[in-house]
């Protein structure tokens, strides 16, 4: 999602203790989008020429000030996949915190949306062949793409966890 070698991320970590994610019961690391956040900005510093130890001294002042410090707009997600019922089922998973979602369900109405809309991030069908075309626009033109199949699998998870009521 931020294009960070996980390494790199366990490095940070490590060093500088800022971003301490939770930990799952099988010990992997759960950000959460605060977290994420910090990262990203932590990323744009060094991206921008600081050096990483620079960055998180910035990040601790700025933190220190507000709290936190991160996005000042939410993040711009378009979900175009045409199966019926997925998008909204993905639209609950993410949530709303945090996120502007936008949902397509033909490619034709996502591409649209795609240039009213300037998403960060495009949630997309790659089983669907209609929406190959914009897929590969979009990865052109930088825009980071998802495929929806793997938004899919947690949602299947959390399914199989549910009680069965009768």
């Amino acid at each position: 999602m931020l294009e960070l070698a996980p390494a790199t991320i366990r490095t940070w970590e490590a060093r500088y203790g800022q971003v301490v994610p939770e930990r799952s019961a099988g010990g992997q690391r759960l950000y959460s989008r605060e977290q994420v956040d910090r990262l990203r900005f932590v990323r744009d510093e060094v991206t921008g020429g600081r050096r990483p130890g620079e960055a998180h001294r910035l990040l601790a002042e700025r933190m220190a000030v507000d709290g936190f410090v991160g996005r000042s707009t939410p993040l711009r997600v378009l979900l175009a996949e045409s199966r019926f019922g997925a998008t909204e089922m993905i639209r609950r998973l993410l949530g709303g915190e945090g996120f502007e979602i936008v949902l397509a369900t033909d490619a034709a109405t996502a591409s649209q949306k795609c240039d009213e809309f300037e998403p960060d991030l495009v949630v997309i069908d790659t089983a669907d062949a209609a929406f190959a075309p914009l897929s590969s626009r979009l990865r052109d033109a930088g825009t980071k793409v998802l495929p929806v199949e793997l938004l899919e699998q947690p949602l299947a998870l959390l399914d199989r966890g549910r009680p069965v009521r009768d």
